[in-house]
């Protein structure tokens, strides 16, 4: 019977021990690897970003270098507006002259219309008293001629002479209006180019932090994984402890049942060993204790876990939109109960009492590893399963202990 009993003691041990290396293989991850990848996608967008920069800083210089060129044709502008300012009052007092001209020019013609200038003429030399006197009357006709000649070239040379600086002035500023809408419209589409290569460079910053956080996640996550193996082989240490000690049990065990064959004294003596051997199993085997009533909020606690089943798992956050397996359960029972029951498992598992795995009722928690230094936490649904935020990389799931065994349950 002695035998019996410590052989379950091992098997149960050695399964122990078996279930406590499926935390490494379940979480295991090449963490370095996916930082280095990191690592290369930073230092590219980082490459891209300075590149942008480059043509940036190119186009700005071009930008600037159309600027000069613009603000060299305002100023001829500006020159060309004064000039046109003087050329008018040049037009207004030509035109006023010309004005003048034509109104003489008026005059004389209705003279010679009105008068017969051409009778006067004549009739001046005939009355001239000798020939120097009528060569004088000529001269003097000559003249006035000459002046009304003049007069009519002139009128002719200013309204010329309007004209043409008319055209000069448009032409001018048409000229210096097409430099400058075609400098504009360069301007715009580099500016335009400027505009899309700070956009391109602010993307790519955003990415970089972007690619930036996630490094740091996964730096933390594998900080955290580390720390998970570490706590898993000292649970693997502790349940080799129990395996090597319930051994040691059994060949002792095996020792005496050979002694009490032997003679009725030694089999009272074996029957003493076997007392004693039965005392020091029950040091590793948890005496079952009755469970507590259940809270009877198992139901709502239940209802509460499911409505979250898909989000994220990340490391440490309490909700509630990302959870680690601990903060998932703190987050139910906290909207549930309102009773906060700590920040990670171990608070948590002081937070009830201790119960069997094959007594756990939905809203019930299920704990792996040892106590006082668990590292996992589900919500018991019944029925061998449960729920809980598993691993980075995952989202928070229901599954079963056939596949990933708790250690113990705790009822609230």
């Amino acid at each position: 019977m002695v035998k019996k009993r410590l052989s379950s003691v091992v098997i149960v041990s050695t399964v122990l021990a078996g279930t406590l290396v499926a935390p490494i293989a379940t979480f295991a991850d090449n963490y370095d690897s996916q930082i280095e990848q990191k690592n290369s996608e930073i230092n590219d967008l980082k490459s891209k970003q300075s590149e942008a920069q480059d043509q940036i800083d190119r186009l700005e210089t071009s930008i600037n270098k159309i600027n000069k060129k613009a603000d060299e044709l305002l100023k001829e502008q500006s020159t060309l507006r004064e000039e046109t300012v003087q050329l008018q009052k040049d037009i207004e007092v030509l035109t006023e002259r010309i004005a003048k001209r034509e109104e003489a020019i008026r005059n004389q013609a209705r003279d010679v219309q009105v008068n017969n200038q051409s009778s006067v003429y004549i009739k001046a030399l005939l009355d001239a008293t000798s020939f120097t006197d009528a060569l004088g009357r000529l001269k003097a006709m000559t003249t006035i001629v000459n002046a009304n000649n003049d007069l009519v070239n002139q009128q002719k040379a200013d309204k010329k002479a309007v004209e043409d600086k008319k055209a000069e002035n448009e032409a001018k500023q048409e000229e210096i209006a097409k430099n400058q809408a075609t400098l504009e419209e360069q301007k715009g589409t580099l500016e335009a180019k400027q505009a899309d290569l700070n956009v391109l460079k602010a993307s790519l910053a955003e990415q970089q932090a972007t690619k930036e956080s996630e490094k740091q996640a996964l730096a933390e996550q594998k900080a955290a994984y580390e720390a998970e193996q570490k706590r898993v082989r000292e649970q693997q240490a502790q349940a080799a402890a129990v395996q090597q000690a319930a051994q040691q049990a059994q060949s002792s065990a095996s020792t005496s049942t050979n002694n009490a064959s032997s003679s009725s004294s030694s089999q009272a003596s074996s029957s003493n060993s076997t007392s004693s051997s039965n005392a020091g199993v029950s040091n590793v085997v948890i005496p079952s204790t009755p469970a507590p009533a259940p809270s009877g909020n198992g139901s709502a606690i239940v209802a509460e876990a499911y409505k979250h089943i898909g989000k994220p798992y990340v490391w440490g956050a309490k909700g509630p939109n990302t959870f680690d397996c601990s903060g998932f359960t703190r987050y139910v029972y906290l909207q549930v109960t309102g009773r906060d029951i700590g920040g990670w498992t171990v608070p948590q598992e002081g937070a009830g009492t201790i119960i069997p795995v094959s007594q756990a009722q939905p809203g019930d928690l299920y704990f792996w590893g040892s106590r006082g230094s668990s590292y996992h936490v589900a919500i018991a649904l019944g029925g061998g399963s449960y729920i809980h935020a598993p691993q980075p990389g995952e989202s928070v799931k229901v599954s079963s202990v056939a596949y990933f065994a708790p250690s113990f349950a705790v009822r609230m």
